[in-house]
């Protein structure tokens, strides 16, 4: 499985193309339309998503709304306009600005803007929508929240699940909804802009995905390359966030669960052991950093004549963090639906259920040896 992002900021829109998905799946638009509805009502969003309605449309792979085994090929329509008319020599710190001139060499930062810009996290929102809906039919449920914005912290008492939907700010508990609020208000007001933490969960994973034949076939390296890729992702970790912890109080001890079910006391590693799925739910931690235009802006230098100034303000938003809950959810349902397809096939769906079911099924002793070594 394959996917593919295209498409500049402010052009007419945004493409992708998926490949690899199986033919069979009855593909559900509107669900991929609701998810692309969550990535633009976050609280702490800005003008540009006033601007946008972002639906999808479907212009290859699909035959009477069933997938064909084709590359899907998905486009959304940009409706924001680039403000910047004037040449832009000034780089603003903590964006691609700088760094991307410094590569490309095109004497308009404007250019770089159109493929820093967040706005192709569209497009994987949507290709992973796909991917969900694939991973659906194999039991598996993703859910995140926000953990922190800026300097509140959510301590993860008093979880309730139903309460993240509720949550302006995506966070399962109604006192620090109303503190992280507060947060965005006030730096809106002080023009600033905040990062934060989102905790991402796959639940009914089954052990055995994932692989170490490649060392990029292990599922926690894809994850760190999918989720390092999107905008202001800074850092991630899997499983428990304490490294005081020793090995005695680290390690996922393993129980019977009934008769012949293993399962483990603990899920310190995350559901992810030597880069392979081990039965319990992969648990990440993603960290982002603040959006780096600044209505109250940082001090830069304009490159055309070399001397000291402001960097410029450009329409942005104060957060990203509820948003990013829904292109961190669908990204995970690429990495495991990628994982899936390489060890149970790309043919039919009917087919690739059947297999993914009878797998995993335990008996030890089976006479390998004994019929391997006459």
């Amino acid at each position: 499985m394959n996917y593919f992002i295209s498409g500049d900021s402010h052009g007419s829109a945004m493409i992708g193309v998926l490949t690899g998905i199986p033919a069979g799946m009855k593909l559900n638009i509107e669900k991929i339309n609701k998810d692309l509805l969550k990535r633009q009502s976050g609280y702490g969003r800005g003008k540009r998503m006033k601007i946008e309605n972002d639906k999808v449309k479907i212009i290859s792979g699909l035959w009477k709304g069933y997938t064909t085994g084709a590359p899907i090929t998905i486009l959304i329509e940009n409706k924001g306009k680039n403000t910047e008319k004037d040449i832009r020599s000034i780089p603003r710190p903590g964006h691609g600005d700088y760094s991307a001139y410094m590569k490309y060499k095109l004497p308009d930062l404007n250019i770089y803007t159109e493929r820093n810009s967040a706005r192709w996290t569209v497009v994987l929102t949507a290709l992973g929508a796909i991917a969900k809906q694939f991973i659906e039919k194999f039991g598996i449920e993703i859910y995140g929240y926000v953990k922190s914005i800026g300097e509140v912290l959510y301590n993860e008492n008093n979880f309730d699940i139903k309460k993240i939907e509720e949550s302006i700010v995506k966070c399962p508990d109604e006192k620090t909804t109303k503190l992280m609020t507060k947060e965005i208000d006030l730096a809106k007001k002080e023009g600033i802009t905040l990062g934060g933490s989102v905790k991402i969960i796959a639940q009914n994973i089954k052990p055995g995905l994932g692989g170490y034949s490649d060392i990029f076939e292990k599922i926690d390296s894809k994850i760190g390359k999918l989720f390092m890729s999107i905008p202001s992702v800074k850092g991630l970790i899997i499983g428990n966030e304490d490294f005081t912890l020793s090995g005695r109080d680290y390690h996922d001890e393993f129980i019977l669960d009934g008769d012949k079910n293993i399962r483990r006391k603990t899920n310190n590693a995350g559901g992810i052991e030597a880069g392979i799925t081990n039965g319990e739910n992969i648990e990440i931690t993603v960290f982002l950093k603040p959006i780096p235009t600044l209505a109250t802006p940082l001090n830069s230098v304009d490159l055309k004549i070399r001397e000291e100034t402001k960097a410029p303000y450009i329409r942005s938003d104060v957060t990203i963090i509820p948003s990013s809950v829904i292109i961190l959810e669908n990204a995970l349902s690429l990495v495991l639906a990628e994982s899936i397809i390489e060890r149970f096939g790309n043919d039919n769906m009917t087919e690739l259920i059947r297999r993914y079911n009878s797998a995993n099924i335990f008996n030890w002793d089976d006479g390998f040896w004994e019929n391997n070594n006459r």
